[in-house]
């Protein structure tokens, strides 16, 4: 595939420690597109080894607005269905910048690995002194083996090492909408972490004209999400007046994804003044709420000013905050995290019946960017961002021919 997307995909064999590169047929991203349908067609080509397939959408690591998402695709230990759930932030483009814009992992290694891809080079790293970190120190051993704080990490913690169904894939230290107990896979395949640096470049096959374009589509987002920020952003997220409350409280700044103009995630700092811009002594200020329907939940099930430090829990842990938080019983905060602790090493999520993650509110919009590689929380808040519109500029930046049907699952 010359535009859009690295020449290759790369299917990683853990359990013989091999990683084969396949073209990426023109005619295959034709038929289907990419992201979750793209991911889909790879699964059912690769059944036979598990698979969890990581992918990109056709404008991720782009210009075109919110193209953040790579999707993670996988049987659910959950819903026993295969499902799609999101990575955004940096990790999305990265993914595809590493010279691989699809992955397929299959079987599972004999001890303890992490896959390093860079350079379009896949290694397999030794693992075994990783398990049983936490997420965050994880991410932070892995930076420093590899050299580089840029490096983007899919990772579990102890719920995924002990193979719970409520754990999560983890992007760097924050959730990131893994609703399924893909966090269980990884632990089921002896996988640790991916991570990931690229450094790549994409070709586009009228660039002026496809520039010209999502720069006008731009425009039009930004009026159509004009005055969305923090909270504003977030009416599906459900989010009590007790709990926001407390959040303003704890307010450090608000945060968006890579090329996103939407800033729907928000930091809360608990352990230092929160109006505090100055790097400190405090290596852990606070926490990323990266997931808001998971901080909601958790905001309901302890005290509001709580929350986020038991968010934080979730995270290190590699725990899923919405699986866990209707099982906490405990309301104070050490309770709650003494709770988590026990969940991480034994806990069930209860299953429930979707294909694509309910990170952010299911429409035919959000059905294209898992498609396109969108960030589905901008396209459920910006109408430009549909079909259509997406075909139009698919069919510029590829020279291929779309309509707005290839964006529907």
């Amino acid at each position: 595939m010359d535009n859009m997307y690295t020449e290759y995909y790369l299917v990683v064999d853990l359990a013989t420690g091999t990683a084969e590169e396949i073209e990426l047929e023109e005619e295959f991203v034709q038929e289907y597109v990419g992201g979750a349908k793209l991911n889909m067609a790879l699964y059912e080509e690769h059944k036979d080894g598990e698979p969890i397939v990581l992918g990109t959408g056709l404008f991720t690591g782009t210009l075109v607005p919110g193209s953040c998402l790579g999707v993670i695709t996988a049987k659910s230990p959950v819903t026993g269905k295969v499902a799609h759930a999101p990575f955004s932030w940096g990790a999305g483009a990265e993914l595809k910048l590493t010279g691989y814009s699809f992955v397929v992992i299959k079987n599972a290694a004999e001890a303890p690995t992490y896959l390093w891809l860079h350079d379009e080079i896949a290694d397999f790293v030794d693992a075994s002194a990783l398990w049983g970190k936490n997420v965050w120190d994880a991410v932070d051993i892995i930076r420093d083996e590899q050299g580089e704080d840029r490096i983007q990490v899919l990772s579990i913690g102890k719920a995924g090492e002990n193979k719970v169904t409520t754990a999560q894939i983890v992007n760097n230290y924050w959730g990131d909408g893994d609703r399924f107990g893909f966090g269980a896979l990884f632990g089921a395949k002896n996988l640790k972490a991916v991570a990931m640096r690229g450094m790549g470049e994409l070709e586009i096959d009228d660039a002026d004209a496809f520039i010209e374009k999502t720069e006008a589509l731009l425009g039009v987002v930004k009026k159509q999400i004009a005055g969305k920020s923090g909270f504003s952003a977030l009416d599906f997220a459900n989010i009590p007046a007790a709990l926001k409350a407390a959040a303003e409280k704890q307010m450090h700044r608000v945060e968006a994804d890579f090329n996103n103009p939407l800033p729907y995630k928000f930091f809360l700092k608990y352990r230092e003044d929160p109006t505090t811009m100055a790097s400190t002594k405090v290596e852990e200020p606070g926490v990323l709420v990266s997931d808001p329907i998971g901080y909601a939940a958790l905001g309901a099930a302890v005290a509001p000013e709580d929350a986020a430090e038991v968010l934080e829990a979730c995270f290190k842990l590699g725990l899923n905050p919405v699986a866990v938080a209707g099982k906490l019983t405990a309301k104070d905060k050490a309770g709650a995290i003494a709770e988590l602790e026990k969940m991480a090493e034994s806990s069930k999520a209860d299953a429930f019946d979707a294909v694509l993650s309910p990170f952010a509110p299911a429409s035919e919009r959000a059905e294209a960017a898992y498609i396109a590689g969108i960030c589905p929380v901008l396209a459920a808040a910006a109408e430009a961002l549909n079909a259509e519109a997406l075909a139009e500029l698919a069919s510029i930046g590829t020279g291929l021919d779309f309509d707005a049907d290839a964006f529907k699952l």
